[in-house]
């Protein structure tokens, strides 16, 4: 009978020490010193570095390519300017 009551009162002390750590956040600092959780904090930090860094690539490709649809359009505006002279000019 003693055994019985010692592992009862063993569960009841464990399950309400298992909620306090639950529901008081207590929890969350044990669980934050653990190597797997370091490594996926720092793994999520490295992600979220390259995905910035991939943003701003993105911003300077897309810059890119608006200068080069300006320059292109600029390009073609004038051969068809050369072409509407030289046209003329044959007419003449």
């Amino acid at each position: 009978m003693r055994v019985f009551l010692a592992a009862l009162l063993g569960f009841v002390a464990g399950v309400g020490t298992a909620l306090y750590l639950v529901r008081s956040g207590a929890g969350d600092f044990a669980i934050r010193r653990t190597e797997a959780v370091q490594d996926l904090e720092r793994q999520l930090r490295d992600a979220e570095t390259h995905r910035d860094q991939l943003g701003r690539q993105l911003e300077d490709v897309t810059a890119r390519a608006a200068r080069m649809e300006t320059a292109f359009s600029e390009l073609e505006r004038r051969f068809h300017e050369l072409q509407h002279d030289g046209d003329a000019g044959r007419t003449n």
